[in-house]
């Protein structure tokens, strides 16, 4: 019988100039290649590919578990197989390795895991990403029809194939992951060759997940894109509404964020594989966990404690986003503001924004409508506020002006 196996990362096992010769060569000569087992510290087991005494790459997470096996089925941390074919245009190619080997259960809690001993629930965490249920719809409905053949419409099932490329490209869970590989595997040796023909498509978009420009997208696009979303949003929203009372009290605010973010700095601390240096540099995180098979509910509580982290750090006034063109006059009176928005720093520098422009009789009109949304404390919207906006020189009439205009007390208490 023989086995498939997908080698990955040749540009990484040689200089780039040097991959399409590698490439070429491989192609033409088909040779011998040797499949050792590596233990590293950043990415757990790995499974390098030799030529003669050559690296000439690793094997892909998606075929990382069937070699393992197979390599524990001969008591043995070697394979020899042969190359078969290979993909220029994706920077791999196919071994194959003969024998009769088991198939792996492809269940995660049939061995122990890293992320065992390792969560977070200091505080609420973000729900499930919308577009992440419908990547995990499309991967049963694919994986179903694959599995039994021919019961689907085959445009329906190239539609969800078509999905699950669109989509799975942020998700680096255990789960995910091992559900594509079997998904790569069963397209490969489908009997249709329109579904077939999306195999190279299939590999290159999957591998591409691993390679160090996603790395970079990770960080500038995953990121912002999951801390401005509305799951986010929820859960600071939900996260600051169980504070309330300490967010709108001037001497509690910032210890109790203090206190939080103190919280999550210590969870943090504990994460497996040293991956807590690498909590401020995203790109390289999310690339460390996709190798280190985090199960889809820790990658939850990781996300939901790095995202919170942030939103609340810029509470503070101490993340770079959207602080990074304030002088220090502006964030201290940001700063000072923050307890009469019930915390909200963001509310507070866009009211801030507003009122520059504005005459005295409007600002008070905005404190007006901004007390009945609850989005300025009713507690702090007479003498406190109207100290820090007139220290400022923002409104500069007394504060008997002020009292005279703002009409929350019978109205909005």
């Amino acid at each position: 019988m023989e086995t498939l196996i997908q080698i990955t990362g040749v540009q990484y096992a040689c200089n780039e100039a040097d991959v399409g010769a590698v490439m070429s060569a491989l192609e033409r000569q088909k040779p011998e290649v040797l499949l050792v087992t590596e233990q590293t510290h950043d990415f757990g087991i790995i499974v390098r590919a030799l030529v003669g005494t050559a690296y000439r790459g690793v094997v892909s997470r998606f075929d990382l578990e069937h070699v393992l096996c197979m390599m524990q089925h001969n008591g043995s941390s070697v394979l020899v197989g042969r190359v078969t074919d290979t993909d220029c245009e994706g920077r791999c190619y196919n071994i194959s390795v003969s024998g009769d080997y088991p198939t792996p259960s492809g269940n995660p809690d049939d061995s122990t895991s890293i992320w065992t001993e390792w969560q977070w629930t200091g505080a609420p965490l973000m729900d499930s990403n919308p577009e992440d249920c419908r990547l995990d719809i499309s991967l049963k409905v694919v994986l179903a029809e694959l599995r039994r053949s021919g019961s689907m419409n085959k445009q329906t099932l190239l539609e969800h194939l078509a999905l699950i490329l669109q989509l799975a490209q942020w998700d680096v869970c255990q789960e995910t992951q091992q559900q594509l590989s079997q998904i790569r595997q069963l397209v490969n040796r489908h009997a249709d060759p329109d579904v077939r023909a999306l195999a190279p498509k299939l590999r290159r978009t999957l591998t591409a997940l691993g390679s160090k420009e996603r790395i970079g997208e990770f960080q500038s696009r995953y990121l912002p894109m999951l801390c401005q979303s509305a799951e986010a949003g929820r859960m600071h929203q939900q996260w600051c509404l169980i504070h309330n009372a300490e967010l709108s009290d001037v001497k509690q605010w910032e210890p109790t964020i203090t206190r939080q973010l103190d919280v999550i700095e210590e969870s943090l601390l504990k994460l497996p594989a040293d991956l807590y240096y690498q909590k401020d540099t995203f790109g390289e995180l999310m690339h460390r966990l996709l190798y280190l098979s985090i199960p889809r509910r820790k990658l939850l509580m990781l996300l939901s404690a790095l995202v919170l982290r942030k939103q609340l750090r810029r509470q503070l006034g101490l993340d770079e986003e959207g602080t990074g063109n304030m002088d220090e006059n502006e964030r201290q009176l940001i700063l000072q503001l923050a307890p009469i928005f019930n915390g909200n720093t963001d509310n507070a520098r866009e009211f801030l924004l507003l009122t520059r422009e504005m005459n005295p009789l409007d600002i008070t009109h905005l404190v007006n409508l901004w007390v009945m949304e609850k989005r300025i404390s009713y507690v702090h919207c007479h003498r406190p506020l109207w100290t820090v906006l007139h220290d400022a020189g923002i409104y500069t009439l007394t504060e008997a002006n002020w009292n005279i205009q703002l009409n929350v007390r019978k109205a909005w208490r």
